[in-house]
């Protein structure tokens, strides 16, 4: 018996490389590819540079590459035979590549310790943005904007030359444009880019919209001429001309009106946290443009590395320049855990009619002083104040806590922040009345140790993170300076930080086992006022004296010209509140880098405690103006008209409790956010979000591996080795790379015959999948030669779903090998 091999027919012979080269080229780039390559990349380059002209701190020289490199790379998996997903899997392998070279190259040193030193600065900023702490990385920052215009270019290429969907291209990198320009208030003039971003979307409109035709034609057999393509661009390059000049001219009061809805709506509740975890990551922006002035405005504060502010002016205050030390307030921290302040705010309480009062301990020597605010940045959603709080002219959401029960004669306020219910934008004012301590060192010495029930428990609390070390240190200040009485105490406390520690916006990220405190003061002695501030208060409770922690600005640089201190970016600060029975909450201000602050008395010697005070202070009587409030805290419904209407009357002799007098208000809306008896959970998102972020993170990187990992599995056992392979030849190679899993050894002397019977045999399910395969393959192997038709395309489609049925029987006897259990067993 003999056998006929099929045999091909012999090759024709192969085209000139030239030739081939012009062939390969003509069916890779389509007529009008290079025109809308070109445009895609203006497009996408637009975007990245209006940024950098808004002085964004990017590094050009990394994304501009990006974005082109994207586009490229678009065009060229758009036109591969990979479908979606496996072509976005292969882009964003050699996007990852591709940003971590140029942004290596931005970073002095050879090229492996640059790669080491981007790896390095990256995982130090997520364990910042994980933990709240503060790492303004600028290479962080550039690298994670490349990334994100790798994927836009990409996206941009793929939905022009592969799926035409040019709304795709132009909605992403046009909402990042838009945003940039209305939220930047720079001296540049960004609308250029703008317009230039509107003119090449239109140039892309008309080529999705000719592409379109041009299909259907084809589809009709309809021929276009040749130069209709250039003709018709140029036809579109002029209307989108028009266009753009008639837009121009149209009248811009509600477009404006628009544009600053949007604006208010960017600085909602959810959109200011963002803005503030922004903060904390990236670096401010030279030029005033999208940053807002809510500082300190989130539930945490995290002792963390270093940290950068700029020179813009976040707001002015118009007050009386009279020698007064004022610090303008945010809010207070209260609970000291680890590295990370909280504060004890177990209600929040909304006010919609102006004003606000806030109902105040009725402590002596404190002044009403009137402050007229007025916001120089693009809007804030904090209010700041003179400490402490007594009157705001807005509507506003006020946290804090009772000091006493419902009814109680003691009843008042700890406040721990106020926010306007609206947005304060850029050029708005509001006036708030504090009531600032005047009160001598003296009178301070001589204050008593009675402290309230509401202030011991919190505000003495020490937490079990505080080294022995750091206690020992507070007493042995003390001592060495003989100090005997509370306020001398705070200021010994306080000159020693002066004089002992240098004051280092640059500092690295405290270890994580070990207190920030701790390492403040003992190991590295350098750091900003964050850190002078909790150390300063940890000792103090150490020796049982209240204090906590009050954040938001320093007093700012008086401006004559204004009649007002300006206050930048650079004045944020923290500070210490130490509490004193008669006279409240008092300043004391431990960071080297500011003035000290001097009472009327600190150049004294100190009162010995032998000399006791009496329990109640006998302040003069020009500095004791007692605040009458009404013991509930929404504000009488007709406004005072000035300043003299809401001042409290004096008294002679004031006493740490009075009891004040209620007057008839409207009952306010409290909203608890947690029970009295508990403590209230944290009403910041982003403390669920970042770690949410994270993990999120992480599983998508695992994911992506997983993938990856599995793709490459699938290619070594599916299509290594089987190029120029028919169907039905690869389905019965693949049939032979597989059975040796089920055991099953091909020989090279077997027949197909001979395999097939083998395999049936161990394998019955599978009989009929490998029957097919086996009898297709013999047939096209050793059959007459078939040619090119319909019944050939049905073989090769019945090799492919035959080794599909052939390939789940055989995984899934091989997945039988690890399976613990049987089926039909009982146990």
């Amino acid at each position: 018996m003999t056998t006929t091999t099929y045999r091909d027919k012999p090759a024709s012979p192969r085209p000139p490389a030239f030739q081939r080269f012009v062939i390969g080229w003509r069916r890779f780039f389509a007529p009008g590819d290079f025109l809308s390559l070109f445009v895609l990349i203006v497009l996408m380059a637009l975007t990245p540079l209006s940024l950098s002209a808004a002085a964004w701190p990017l590094s050009m020289s990394v994304v501009i590459p990006t974005t082109i490199f994207s586009v490229v790379f678009g065009l060229i998996f758009s036109r591969s035979r990979f479908d979606e997903l496996t072509a976005l899997m292969l882009s964003s392998t050699y996007g990852a590549l591709l940003v971590l070279m140029f942004t290596a190259f931005t970073i002095e040193g050879n090229f492996v310790e640059s790669i080491y030193a981007v790896f390095e600065q990256t995982v130090i900023w997520v364990e910042a943005a994980l933990t709240g702490g503060i790492d303004q990385n600028d290479n962080v920052f550039t690298l994670l904007v490349a990334t994100l215009f790798w994927f836009l270019g990409y996206n941009a290429a793929w939905h022009t030359f592969r799926i035409d969907r040019v709304w795709r291209v132009i909605v992403p990198p046009g909402l990042i444009l838009m945003t940039n320009v209305i939220f930047d208030t720079s001296a540049t003039d960004l609308n250029i880019y703008m317009v230039l971003f509107l003119f090449l979307s239109l140039l892309l409109i008309a080529r999705s919209h000719l592409d379109a035709r041009e299909w259907d034609w084809y589809s009709r057999g309809i021929r276009p001429p040749r130069d209709m393509r250039r003709q018709f661009m140029q036809v579109g390059a002029i209307l989108a001309s028009i266009v753009l000049l008639a837009g121009w001219m149209v009248p811009s009061n509600d477009v404006q009106e628009r544009l600053d809805e949007f604006q208010q709506f960017l600085q909602s509740d959810p959109l200011q946290e963002m803005a503030e975890l922004w903060s904390r990551l990236f670096s401010p922006i030279d030029a005033a443009g999208p940053t807002t002035a809510d500082y300190y405005g989130g539930d945490t504060l995290d002792l963390s590395g270093a940290i950068r502010l700029g020179d813009q002016d976040v707001f002015w205050v118009s007050v009386p320049n009279d020698g007064r030390r004022y610090y303008w307030r945010s809010r207070v921290f209260d609970t000291y855990e680890g590295g990370r302040w909280t504060p004890a705010a177990q209600i929040r309480l909304t006010n919609n009619n102006a004003p606000t009062d806030i109902q105040l301990q009725p402590d002596a020597a404190r002044e009403l002083v009137s402050q007229r605010v007025t916001i120089a940045l693009n809007a804030t959603r904090i209010i700041y104040t003179a400490p402490q709080p007594f009157q705001i002219d807005l509507p506003t959401r006020t946290d804090l806590s009772y000091t006493a029960p419902e009814n109680s004669p003691a009843r008042a306020m700890n406040v721990s922040v106020i926010r306007p219910t609206r947005v304060i934008r850029s050029g708005e004012s509001y006036t708030a009345t504090s009531m600032m301590s005047v009160a001598t060192a003296d009178q301070l010495r001589a204050a008593s140790r009675d402290y309230p029930e509401w202030v011991v428990p919190l505000y003495t609390y020490v937490s079990p993170s505080v080294t022995q070390r750091t206690r020992t240190l507070a007493r042995q200040i003390v001592a060495d300076a003989n100090a005997t009485n509370p306020y001398d105490q705070a200021k010994a406390i306080e000159r020693y930080l002066r004089q002992n520690m240098t004051y280092n916006e640059t500092i690295p990220s405290p270890p994580r086992d070990q207190d920030p405190v701790d390492w403040f003061v003992f190991d590295i002695q350098q750091g900003y006022c964050n850190y002078y501030a909790s150390a300063m208060i940890v000792m103090l409770r150490e020796l049982g004296i209240p204090s906590r922690m009050a954040a938001g600005f320093a007093q700012g640089t008086w401006d004559p010209a204004r009649n007002a201190f300006v206050v930048t970016e650079r004045d944020a600060h923290t500070w210490v509140e130490a509490y004193f029975p008669g006279y409240g909450w008092i300043e004391f201000e431990p960071t080297s880098a500011q003035n000290e602050i001097n009472r009327d008395g600190d150049d004294r010697q100190p009162i010995v405690e032998e000399q006791s005070p009496p329990d109640q202070p006998t302040p003069t009587p020009t500095l004791t103006p007692t605040p009458e409030p009404s013991p509930t805290p929404e504000p009488s419904p007709t406004p005072p008209e000035d300043d003299e209407s809401i001042a409290p009357p004096p008294v002679e002799e004031p006493t740490p409790t009075p009891t004040p007098s209620p007057t008839p208000t409207p009952t306010p809306v409290i909203i608890p956010t947690q029970p009295a008896p508990t403590p209230p959970e944290p009403n910041n998102p982003l403390e669920m979000i970042l770690p949410a972020l994270g993990i999120f993170l992480l599983l998508l990187f695992a994911f992506v591996v997983i993938v990856l990992t599995l793709l490459f599995v699938y290619w070594w056992w599916e299509w290594r080795g089987m190029r120029g392979l028919s169907p039905i030849s690869r389905a019965y190679a693949r049939l032979e790379r597989y059975v040796p899993l089920i055991g099953i050894s091909p020989q090279a002397h077997e027949t197909t015959e001979e395999r097939r019977g083998r395999i049936v045999r161990v394998l019955p399910l599978a009989q009929r999948p490998v029957n097919a395969i086996t009898r297709l393959y013999a047939t096209e192997r050793y059959g007459r030669q078939q040619t090119a038709d319909a019944t050939s395309q049905q073989r090769d489609e019945a090799a492919d779903m035959a080794w599909t049925d052939a390939r789940r029987s055989i995984l899934s006897r091989w997945a039988d090998r690890f399976r613990f259990w049987r089926r039909g067993d009982d146990g």
